[in-house]
């Protein structure tokens, strides 16, 4: 008897204290105060300033698979989005992380550092809602066969790591 009404009394203080503190949980994805009102967005092509032709494209494609996956926000048409993500690859920097013990000058592992500035706009007025930089790294290693493949993956999962930044700024408060 006693087994059972403990097993209620726990229960019924499960169902009470969502209720008693709505605002420990919120369903549905939360917004940055300047964005409170927008529901869609639409990811345009970002500017590469860097000499690695691809970066640009990847940063597109990495923002607008994370902030989907994030499910905030809807992506729609330039004409439908109620705001436009837009930005520029800066730069990217390489520097070493660990050199080969009986050579310094050789790196074995390299890490490369995106620097990425964005913008939000309004789709309506065009007016800057946002704008920020970002930076993130990714790595790789120089003594595997291919050099150029590892450092194509390393950028990848650099601006994977800054479109993740950037979708975690946008949703938010």
């Amino acid at each position: 008897m006693k087994r059972s009404v403990a097993m209620a009394a726990a229960a019924v203080s499960l169902l009470l204290f969502p209720a008693c503190m709505p605002e420990l949980y919120h369903m549905g994805g939360l917004k940055p105060a300047p964005m409170q009102e927008m529901n869609t967005f639409c990811v345009r092509m970002f500017e590469n300033h860097t000499t690695q032709p691809e970066a640009g494209m990847m940063m597109t494609t990495a923002l607008a698979d994370a902030m989907q996956r994030d499910g905030t926000y809807r992506l729609a048409s330039s004409s439908q989005a109620d705001f436009i993500l837009s930005g520029e690859v800066m730069q990217i920097s390489r520097e070493s992380l660990l050199t080969d013990p009986r050579d310094t000058y050789l790196s074995r592992e390299v890490g490369i550092s995106v620097h990425v500035r964005y913008a939000v706009r309004n789709g309506r007025t065009g007016e800057t809602v946002l704008q920020r930089t970002v930076i993130a790294q990714g790595s790789y290693f120089s003594d595997t066969g291919n050099v150029q493949s590892a450092v194509s993956s390393a950028l990848s999962a650099a601006t994977r790591r800054a479109a993740e930044n950037i979708t975690d700024e946008l949703t938010t408060p």
